[in-house]
């Protein structure tokens, strides 16, 4: 038996997380450990190329799925099955694997299991970094066919819009309010009116949630621009998350939101004028209703978000400037962190977070384990371009509107440390993928 059809997966997906909802809602393990069976046993079941997306589904979940609070997230039990399973495939079909990438993802595990080790880091912690990049690794590999985009980014996108709509029911249902409270973190912001909570989803950070629904709608961009039915699906799905992402609160998703506007709209102007009209007339139409009717109280809190501590750079910044300036000084002030990274689960990355990716991420690897980093998303790169069908020659189009999902991220992570975070290897795989969709591609995409 073998499941094939993008609504089955979907479907043991949801079904599977109303067993995580019930574990919430009772605080019984038993409902945890029949979703992990389920969801095992689909693994199992289904095409290795369709295995990957249960944990795109349950990735925005991986907070609430534990036995309890000092466990850690059962996730990374669904991944090490993956990996297993995805072994076990490699062997029974003899297949072969690119030279080039084994040895990236050699040097890459073995540099950043080596660091954190040599600078007497948390070997615990530096597994599960690897574990997830591993993930990507033979997500790639097993990948036949650009038409996986569509399946992927939608799977992606139900899991975070289910889980904000388990966020945002649970508020009227202490039980499984309480549970999510004690799982994750309750962010406010407050006005002169009021105490606000700033939305999370499922995540503990509002500004990581914001992000992994940028990261969707800009995927869902990309199909929504190649699709030739004119399908409404992914402008509900854009429009729906981008609501959810705006209650937030979050500085970063609204200054990279309007870059995500500026960006497409530019794109559009560049390749088809009429489009770009029509977009912008969408835009306008969505702000207009939303001010309409929400104008009083978001004015208010993002006024104070932006200007309420202040118009000094740090306050603008929320204490990142001093972040930066601290992480930047004990990264250059050691030739060997500089050159090598302090690897992961040291005392200094324990008290702090640097809040930004371009300096978290020479802080844990230096600049070695940097460029080992590119080396081997680049052999990822190399693999999946290779296995889809797309020449050597075909270079990468800057502007075009393939490369909004990758110019999102890399803005938003000029405030986030998504490097380090289970999501990103994730969003990865959905960037590389958005950099080779094509239009010949899209009508076989739900296959």
């Amino acid at each position: 038996m073998t499941l094939k059809n993008i609504h089955v997966s979907m479907l043991i997906c949801i079904v599977s997380s109303l067993f995580v909802v019930l574990k919430m809602y009772t605080g019984s393990n038993l409902f945890l450990i029949v979703f992990m069976l389920l969801i095992m046993t689909a693994m199992l079941l289904d095409k290795q190329p369709h295995r990957v997306e249960y944990l795109l589904f349950f990735i925005s979940w991986v907070y609430v799925i534990k036995f309890d609070l000092t466990s850690y997230s059962l996730f990374v039990v669904l991944s090490f099955v993956y990996i297993v399973v995805s072994i076990m495939t490699l062997i029974m079909l003899n297949k072969s694997i690119s030279t080039r990438l084994v040895f990236a993802y050699m040097l890459f595990g073995c540099f950043a299991i080596g660091a954190t080790l040599f600078n007497g880091g948390n070997l615990i912690e530096v597994l599960g970094f690897v574990l997830n990049y591993s993930v990507l690794f033979f997500a790639v590999l097993f990948i036949d066919s650009n038409t996986y985009f569509k399946r992927y980014t939608y799977i992606y996108a139900t899991g975070l819009l289910s889980a904000a709509i388990v966020r945002w029911i649970s508020f009227s249902v202490q039980e499984i309010d309480s549970f999510i409270q004690s799982m994750t973190i309750v962010n406010t912001v407050k006005t002169t009116s009021a105490l606000n909570t700033r939305f999370t989803g499922l995540d503990l950070d509002p500004n990581y949630f914001s992000l992994q629904i940028l990261i969707a709608i800009t995927c869902l961009l990309v199909l929504c621009y190649y699709d030739s039915k004119k399908n409404i699906k992914p402008i509900v799905f854009i429009i729906v998350l981008a609501i959810f992402g705006i209650f937030t609160y979050s500085k970063m998703f609204i200054i990279t939101f309007t870059a995500f506007i500026l960006l497409t709209f530019f794109m559009f102007v560049k390749n088809n004028v009429k489009t770009a009209v029509k977009f912008a007339s969408f835009i306008i139409m969505i702000c207009g209703v939303m001010l309409l009717f929400f104008y009083e109280k978001l004015f208010e809190i993002y006024k104070f978000r932006f200007f309420g501590a202040g118009t000094s750079t740090d306050a603008i910044t929320t204490g990142r400037l001093s972040r930066w300036n601290m992480f930047a000084a004990e990264i250059f002030q050691s030739t060997k962190i500089f050159i090598m990274g302090a690897g992961f689960g040291t005392s200094f990355s324990h008290e702090k977070m640097a809040h930004t990716m371009y300096l978290s991420t020479l802080y844990y690897l230096g600049i070695i384990g940097i460029v080992l980093v590119l080396l081997y998303i680049s052999s990822l790169n190399q693999v999946l371009r290779q296995n889809i069908g797309i020449s050597r020659e075909t270079t990468f189009q800057l502007f075009s509107i393939n490369a909004i999902p990758l110019y999102i991220m890399l803005i938003a992570n000029i405030v986030l440390d998504s490097f380090i975070m289970d999501f990103f290897p994730f969003h990865i795989m959905l960037i590389m993928f958005a950099l080779t969709f094509q239009k010949n591609q899209e009508s076989m995409a739900g296959r």
